[in-house]
């Protein structure tokens, strides 16, 4: 292991590792603990007494015995706020916080680094200095003993998480004239915005930023070219695309990770790889000035060949392994010639936009005539239809195998290949798989589709179902359903309902949910806080609250009036509660009555056609039991204009 976790042991058959593994720390025969030097074969450090060593709550390290958690020596060695012991190259232990920062060293003792204050190179973030921006929550980014650069957001109360960057993407942040630092940017295409950590040039322009890509404009395909052919013209652009030598022996494709990486298909295996696997969303291209450049989804170059003003015009991917770059005269100016030695057999490759009878789609990928769709990998384990904006319409798991692939099998049958066996098949019979804009088409010859985007197609003569009554997706479209806490309140104005929950009125505003959002964010508002919106339906109230914390179960929202209230935190908790003039008439939880208790729960248990268990009910169909019991139906047109919103402390 690499670190050892404040409260957590080091068993007798663990060690704690150097980054390098020179320096180890373990038991000796006797039990005791010691650091070694497996270079010099010798103990560099020797606890005081047998027993199990750990980081304990007055974060000093120390030891126990084996046999009880009673104490039997303190080091002595200790700091302030500790959370993480770790062994240096140095042959050193190490203390650090709950953000991974350098709190002491056992040979130096105490360490101050120094904040670099909300922007700094991602050079000048060292052993001895950290990023930070601080307000209600402490952002940071530090540096690691192996160089990763670990990224941390906790709270005043000590909650938070931190993860790291590594490899490739680090290089890549440190290249000069850039900063590291925090902008309020859009979240997933949306017009809220949240701080995101950001790397800048010396103009201010993104070059990247933490977390998925934003949905993006589309990247356009630039010089025609053939899809899935053996050559790339310069203008030419790849996205999730791919290039195969004639003979179908090898492929180099753009995944949807970001990577460039050529693969030998008779191997199965990849050879090579330009290393970009953290540039999701991005694409590649031959540039008119002759360079093979992969971009990032900001259209920052992330990896190059070098080759600009070379004189480069084609890409070519050759049946022995190589990939070159040809000037107009057909002379290589740049090659990848790692795998020149494989001479692979024939392989009936697709191409285009069409899988047939008999092909198997492996790491190749099929582009709509258009251009804007292609069926391609995001990694090696994930086939996806990705359109136009980069978005996955549909997509297929292959498994942690070595051969997978998607087979139109000679009998007409879609199936996903694991190693050389085959799962029950996805649809057919069928003749041919084609990617048209926007969806993937499983077809016989006759034009018949029976497949689309991985749902069956019914006959077209057959009665199309009543379409079902819809309870969810003007919640989904405020915050994708993952966890909620939200109220109707009968005959009471937006207003009304946010000062019986305590709103200050002078804190009360008016904007969409996308605001509130954002500005919780400009705000830090902490777990604790609620973000709530209230949307006017008519006579009544919809309160809807950003967090997932209960905040809008509260029997002051009903004096006088009928109220019901439903949440489900991010553990899937569920809670369902009916109001009526201050007072709970209806506890439908998962630890309430399993009896509906009042008309309107009845009404709407027998309109859901449901069992005799409200509380069932409430956890298996919580916003239709929820909409049918308060008598509404929002739209995503209601939850999309105007609210009146606040930023709450705590309600309990």
């Amino acid at each position: 292991m690499r670190e050892l976790f404040q409260f957590n042991r080091l068993h007798a058959d663990e060690q704690l590792r150097s980054p390098s593994g020179r320096f180890v720390l373990h038991y000796d025969a006797a039990g005791i603990a010691v650091i070694t030097d497996t270079e010099r074969d010798e103990v560099t450090w020797r606890a005081g007494t047998v027993g199990r060593l750990l980081l304990g709550d007055r974060s000093e390290v120390q030891v126990e015995a084996w046999d009880s958690y009673e104490t039997v020596w303190l080091s002595g060695f200790a700091a302030p706020g500790a959370r993480h012991l770790i062994l240096t190259d140095a042959g050193d232990l190490e203390l650090l916080n709950g953000e991974h920062a350098r709190l002491a060293n056992s040979r130096t003792g105490p360490v101050e680094p120094l904040a670099l204050r909300d922007t700094a190179a991602a050079a000048d973030i060292n052993a001895g200095s950290y990023l930070l921006s601080e307000g209600k929550k402490r952002r940071t980014v530090v540096r690691e003993q192996d160089g990763q650069l670990r990224v941390g957001e906790h709270w005043s109360n000590g909650g938070g998480g931190s993860y790291a960057l590594t490899g490739p993407l680090v290089d890549w942040l440190e290249q000069e004239g850039t900063v590291l630092g925090w902008l309020m940017l859009p979240v997933n295409g949306t017009k809220s915005k949240a701080r995101t950590l950001c790397l800048t040039d010396t103009a201010g322009t993104v070059l990247w930023h933490e977390g998925e890509p934003s949905r993006t404009t589309p990247v356009f395909a630039g010089a025609p070219y053939a899809y899935g052919g053996a050559e790339l013209g310069a203008g030419g652009r790849l996205r999730h695309q791919s290039l195969t030598s004639p003979s179908g022996s090898h492929t180099l494709v753009h995944q949807g990770d970001g990577d460039l990486v050529l693969r030998c298909n008779a191997e199965h295996r990849n050879v090579w790889s330009a290393g970009t696997h953290w540039a999701i969303g991005g694409w590649a291209e031959l540039t008119a000035d002759g360079d093979l450049v992969v971009h990032n989804p900001h259209g920052a170059p992330v990896w190059r060949s070098g080759t600009a003003g070379s004189g480069a015009r084609r890409l070519a991917v050759r049946d022995d392994g190589r990939v070159e770059l040809l000037d107009a005269e057909g002379r290589a100016v740049w090659s990848v010639d790692t795998h020149t030695s494989c001479d692979g057999p024939a392989v009936d490759t697709p191409r285009g936009a069409v899988l047939r009878r008999g092909q198997t789609l492996r790491q190749h990928a099929l582009t709509s005539t258009d251009g804007s769709t292609v069926l391609g990998h995001h990694d090696d384990q994930r086939l996806v239809l990705f359109g136009a904006d980069g978005s996955w319409l549909w997509y297929a798991h292959l498994g942690d195998v070595q051969r997978p692939g998607l087979l139109l099998d000679e009998d007409g049958m879609l199936r996903i290949l694991d190693d050389d066996t085959e799962r029950p098949a996805l649809a057919g019979p069928a003749d041919e798989l084609r990617v048209e804009s926007g969806e993937v088409l499983l077809c016989r010859a006759d034009g018949t589709v029976v497949w689309r985007n991985g749902e069956e197609v019914t006959e077209t003569d057959a009665a199309a179902p009543e379409p079902a009554e819809d309870f969810e997706t003007w919640l989904e479209e405020l915050n994708g359903l993952e966890y909620f806490s939200v109220a109707v309140v009968h005959d009471t104005t937006p207003d009304e309902a946010l000062l019986r929950l305590g709103a200050d009125p002078g804190r009360v505003r008016t904007g969409t949910w996308d605001d509130l959002r954002t500005q919780s964010e400009i705000e830090d508002a902490g777990m604790g806080d609620v973000c709530l919106a209230a949307f006017a339906l008519g006579p009544h109230t919809l309160l809807v609250e950003n967090n997932g914390h209960p905040g809008t179960e509260n029997s002051v929202l009903s004096p006088g009036t009928f109220a019901v209230a439903c949440s489900r935190s991010i553990n899937a908790d569920t809670s369902f509660m009916v109001y009526r003039d201050g007072e709970v008439v209806a506890d439908h939880s998962e630890e309430g009555s399993e009896e509906p208790t009042t008309s309107e729960v009845r009404a709407a248990m027998a309109a859901m056609d449901a069992d005799d268990d409200p509380c069932q009910a409430a956890f298996d169909d919580t916003l239709e039991l929820f909409c049918r019991t308060a008598g509404i139906r929002p739209t995503v047109a209601d939850v999309t204009g105007i609210a009146r919103w606040v930023i709450l402390p705590a309600l309990r």
